[in-house]
């Protein structure tokens, strides 16, 4: 009878032997395959899902500062609605005066273009020389309001358009209580001057609702002041803290001769506005950014986790698989005492015993081997589909780790068998029948 007779008589005699040392070579086989290929597309996976959330972080990032921008832009318009917070009048005006009767000391319309060209200027923007006084107009108490919207010379150079829209010259815009009975496009006098209605302004509930507002050069005209200005109204910077000393000292240098004074209110809640917009920008990436790293550093933990336990219960299945591989020969031999003793006696030698339970063992190894890489394969497809949720297409088995397994696993199962098997060669085979 050849070896590999041999060999698949002896697997038939000990079916059930070869067969639970063949389910534990091919549980080890799997849990080699399975390992390092769940870690390679869970790592393939974290890629991907890394790579998405950095891409959504950063379409968020650009939503959010798009969202932002239009929130400065909103607020930029809400500020303005506010009008402006500065009041610079010459320094000889009484101010109860002005409060209350509107009079003020004039001086040139040139002091609003000198502080409009003075470079040493940082913190007054959106210039507005004014002019006014009270009147009598149409048996009514008015307010007679010539404006001229002056740029500075950093908005100029930032490009900015002034807060301000000029008027016309030769139209007004006209209070909401004094257009009444009058519509957009009539002609009123005002001291004997013609003016054309631009617009009947809405109700404030304010000073704005008795106002008269027109060119600055027309009201120069109509209270016989060419040239004059009583008023330089303007929009503070965004600095923190003391603003009006330091608005004082740069007035200071270059218009001598004038004061300023603050509307509080306005100027408040431009800049709270503003901390509220930036502190939502900032929260805002804030969180974009933490996800990102959450996520990461969650992945990261994850994977490390995995490595560890797959690093520490690879090796030990397949430690325990040689032992149990050792164990079920050992017994095998130890059963066989008298088989083997017979085989001896009857001419067969060292090598051609050690050769049976070697070849078995190499079969079962063989065997195993590729068994354990195609369960190691859809175990792998199993846990990683159904139970972690990530897709089938990026567990892709190393062909270098098949290789590795087909022929690693004979090599280990023939190792286990080879102390076993170096008993049964070394036994007498004298002795072994004269103790049967």
């Amino acid at each position: 009878m050849s070896t590999l007779n041999l060999i698949l008589a002896e697997i038939r005699f000990r079916f059930v032997n070869f067969l639970l040392c063949l389910l534990v070579v091919v549980i080890a086989a799997a849990l080699f395959i399975v390992g390092p290929t769940l870690i390679s597309g869970y790592a393939e996976d974290t890629n991907e899902q890394l790579s998405k959330l950095e891409a959504q972080a950063e379409q968020m990032e650009a939503d959010t500062k798009k969202e932002l921008a239009e929130m400065d832009k909103q607020t930029k318009r809400i500020m303005r609605d506010l009008g402006v917070n500065l009041r610079i009048v010459h320094k000889d005006t009484n101010m109860a005066n002005l409060y209350t009767d509107f009079v003020a000391v004039d001086f040139p319309e040139d002091y609003v273009h000198r502080l409009a060209q003075a470079e040493s200027i940082e913190t007054i923007v959106h210039l507005v020389a004014t002019l006014q006084a009270r009147i009598k107009w149409e048996n009514r108490t008015a307010l007679l309001v010539g404006t001229l919207p002056v740029l500075t010379q950093s908005q100029k150079n930032e490009e900015k358009p002034h807060m301000v829209r000029p008027v016309e010259k030769a139209t007004v815009l006209l209070g909401h209580e004094l257009g009444a009975g009058l519509k957009d496009g009539d002609t009123i006098q005002v001291e004997g001057h013609e003016l054309k209605i631009a617009k009947i302004m809405p109700e404030y509930g304010s000073l704005q609702d008795v106002q008269l507002v027109t060119n600055l050069e027309d009201a120069q005209k109509i209270l016989q002041k060419p040239d004059r200005i009583n008023q330089i109204m303007a929009l503070n910077c965004k600095c923190k803290g003391d603003r009006i000393s330091v608005i004082r000292a740069e007035l200071e240098g270059v218009l001598p001769d004038t004061k300023v004074t603050e509307h509080l209110t306005n100027a408040t809640a431009r800049e709270k506005q503003r901390d509220l917009v930036e502190a939502d920008r900032a929260r805002k990436l804030r969180k974009v950014e933490s996800n990102l790293k959450r996520v990461s550093e969650n992945r990261g933990r994850q994977q490390k986790m995995l490595s560890r336990l797959i690093s520490i219960m690879t090796p030990l299945v397949v430690l325990t698989s040689a032992l149990f591989v050792a164990l079920m020969t050992w017994l095998n031999v130890r059963e066989r005492r008298s088989e083997i003793g017979v085989l001896r006696a009857l001419g067969k030698g060292a090598a051609n015993v050690a050769v049976l339970f070697l070849g078995k063992s190499l079969l079962l190894g063989l065997i195993g081997g590729a068994v354990g890489c195609l369960l190691g394969y859809y175990l792998t497809l199993l846990l990683g589909n159904w139970i972690m949720k990530i897709g089938t297409d990026l567990f892709v088995t190393d062909i270098r780790l098949v290789i590795a397994t087909v022929v690693g696993a004979p090599l280990i199962t023939v190792m286990a068998s080879y102390l076993p098997t170096l008993s049964a060669i070394s036994q007498d085979p004298a002795i072994v029948l004269m103790d049967n």
